[in-house]
């Protein structure tokens, strides 16, 4: 016997792809179906992203009506729906889907499973005991801030497995959005699983690897293709003989999916008009710029100090894609603006480690490097925009920044000091400044930074405060 899965992992709301790998998909399983070969459809994760308009203005919502109309039989979280889609829109978002949704290893505040979510699924194809589970990253610190507690991966793994083998499972199937690397590890670490159908590191491959006697397969990203894996099963022991796997990949004009066309053209009206909802007036335009100092870097940054106070604010202008125009801002436009979905995020950090971090950000080589990773949606790092700060530095010949002066307030800053900061949580998980990594007292409140821009984009003291020079570079005569 044959058991067919069909499955596609970090679709990123790349919602044209995941329609034409939807009819493909649907495609092969109705042959496969017509053969009377029994056929499992899943979603290993990170299928929206709110950089797409269609999820920023639904929530998701758009996304888990493709699945639906896919038939998708299960899906897990990604850190995309987990991080970055409200907890209040979880329910909503698993029963729009239509499919089972596996919370393995995610808890409510009090340690309980959440009520629509699914721990465990056994299966019954043609008599083949088939248990499936299935796990998302565990980002402690960002999801306590959303009453989330995501447990050891691993751990919950390992308690899955058992209890499926001891419910008789004949074959265990995880569908893990931890990545590559973990996935092996989590092959060598948890006996008894069969096959880990993965996803979040978007590794392309062309079939399964094996770690131990596990099979870890994964496809790519951006729904550029989909897998099909095959096991194959001995029909009177219902031993697992064999696992095969493709990665199928539809040609660019290739048909889109119908059902999930039709899905996705009964939310656009909605979605329009919340795009076009107005947010406010500008009179000046906002800029932004990657290589120096910007009006709208600087806003970002009073925006989270205004929201959440402390000694001072800093962003980098790469978490920002455009300018804003003066006049009406609508919804879109700020969408278009700011695509980065990350938090706020309030640390502690000494003085020296700010003066190290304000000239490090000022080089030439830092402002142009490549940002990425942790949902970056911008292109180079940019420059820094700053509340309460006010920095005075020389450029030497080679282009290289001295800083000479740091104020906090109106007062020289204190190296020895512990200053309460605001900043993004994006530069607290990259590798962009170290000494951020190195801060204490963490806390990372759930609004992503867009939606603070909604809220506090229109104040005229912000916009004001802006326009006022926080840099103030000279160059060294030589």
């Amino acid at each position: 016997m044959k058991v067919h899965i069909l499955h596609a992992n970090d679709v990123h709301s790349q919602l044209e792809n995941h329609m034409r790998v939807g009819c493909a998909l649907r495609t092969l399983r109705s042959s496969l179906e017509s053969q009377g070969e029994p056929v499992l459809t899943f979603d290993i994760g990170d299928v929206m992203d709110r950089v797409r308009p269609e999820t920023e203005a639904s929530l998701g919502q758009v996304n888990a009506a493709l699945l639906r109309a896919l038939g998708v039989d299960a899906w897990v979280f990604g850190n995309n729906e987990g991080l970055t889609v409200p907890v209040d829109g979880w329910a909503e978002l698993v029963q729009n889907s239509g499919a089972l949704v596996f919370g393995t290893n995610i808890r409510d505040s009090t340690g309980s499973p959440l009520p629509y979510f699914t721990d465990l699924k056994m299966y019954d194809v043609c008599g083949l005991k088939l248990g499936v589970f299935g796990v998302t990253p565990n980002y402690a610190k960002p999801y306590e801030y959303l009453g989330v507690h995501v447990l050891d991966p691993v751990t919950e793994a390992d308690r899955a497995v058992r209890t499926l083998r001891r419910m008789g499972a004949h074959v265990v199937v995880v569908l893990s959005h931890l990545g590559l690397r973990a996935d092996r590890n989590l092959a060598t670490t948890v006996p008894g699983i069969d096959v880990i159908l993965g996803g979040h590191t978007h590794h392309f491959m062309d079939e399964p690897v094996y770690e131990g006697r596990t099979a870890i397969f994964q496809v790519g990203k951006h729904a550029i293709a989909f897998g099909h894996t095959t096991l194959t099963i001995d029909d009177d022991t219902k031993e697992l003989l064999a696992v095969t796997g493709s990665a199928i990949q539809p040609a660019t004009g290739d048909p889109l999916d119908s059902s999930m066309e039709q899905a996705l053209n009964a939310y656009l009206p909605e979605i329009r008009g919340r795009l076009d909802e107005s947010v406010c007036e500008l009179d000046k335009p906002l800029q932004t710029s990657l290589e120096r100092e910007s009006t709208f870097a600087n806003l970002l940054a009073g925006v989270l100090w205004e929201a959440y106070p402390s000694d001072l604010g800093f962003v980098v202008s790469g978490l920002l894609n455009a300018s804003l125009l003066a006049g009406e801002v609508k919804r879109r436009h700020l969408h278009g603006a700011c695509q980065t979905p990350t938090r706020p995020i309030r640390l502690t950090l000494t003085g020296r480690q700010l003066w190290n971090v304000f000239e490090r950000g000022l080089q030439p080589e830092i402002t142009a490097a490549r940002g990425f990773g942790f949902g970056f949606r911008g292109s180079s790092v940019g420059g820094l925009g700053f509340a309460n700060v006010h920095v005075t530095g020389q450029v030497k010949p080679a282009g290289d920044v001295r800083l000479e002066e740091v104020r906090i307030g109106d007062q020289p800053i204190d190296l020895d000091k512990f200053y309460r900061v605001t900043t993004c949580e994006y530069l607290w998980l990259s590798s962009v400044f170290p000494e951020v990594q190195q801060g204490t007292d963490v806390e990372i409140p759930p609004p992503l930074l867009r939606d603070l821009l909604m809220r506090h984009i229109g104040d005229k003291n912000i916009q004001s405060d802006a326009g006022l020079q926080r840099v103030h570079l000279s160059f060294e005569q030589v």
